[in-house]
C-alpha cells in the first residue's frame, strides 16, 4: 500500500520566469514524479506578483490544466477570452488552449495548478511569442 507524501513550499526549490514573452511568474512543484515517488499528478503553487508585466501572448502545452486561485485577483487569457479570477475560482485550461494568468490586485496572485500528467518535466510549454 502506498504512503501519503507531505511536500511543503518551504522544502522544494522556486522556479521563475521573468521577461517580457513570458512574463513574471514563479512557482513551486508540490507533487510529481520529478521530485518524489509519486505518479497520475503534478501538483504546484504558482505566484504573479503585482505590477508584473503583462505578456502579449501566452503559452501552451499538451496536457489541459487546471487553476485554483487561492489569494489576489487576476485575469486569465484563454484562447483570446479573458475571465475574471478571485479566490476560491477554479479554471480548467483545455489541452493545448493558449493561456496566460494576469494579476490586477494589489497583492501577489497566488494560485494551485495541477497537471494529470506524471511529471513536471514530461510537460512541453511552447510561447508564440518566441517564434
Amino acid at each position: 500500500m502506498a504512503k501519503p507524501v507531505i511536500t511543503r513550499v518551504s522544502d522544494v526549490p522556486q522556479q521563475e520566469w521573468n521577461s517580457s514573452t513570458r512574463g513574471s511568474v514563479r512557482w513551486w512543484e508540490l507533487i510529481g514524479g520529478d521530485t518524489m515517488p509519486t505518479s497520475e499528478l503534478v501538483v504546484g503553487i504558482a505566484e504573479v506578483p503585482v505590477g508584473a508585466a503583462r505578456p502579449t501572448r501566452g503559452h501552451t502545452h499538451e496536457p489541459a490544466e487546471v487553476y485554483y486561485i487561492v489569494s489576489g485577483r487576476g485575469e486569465v487569457r484563454v484562447d483570446g477570452e479573458t475571465y475574471s479570477l478571485n479566490p476560491g475560482d477554479a479554471v480548467w485550461i483545455p489541452s493545448n488552449a493558449e493561456h496566460v494568468a494576469y494579476n490586477v490586485g494589489d497583492e501577489t496572485l497566488r494560485l494551485l495548478y495541477v497537471f494529470a500528467k506524471d511529471k513536471f518535466s514530461d510537460i512541453t510549454y511552447c510561447f508564440p511569442a518566441e517564434k
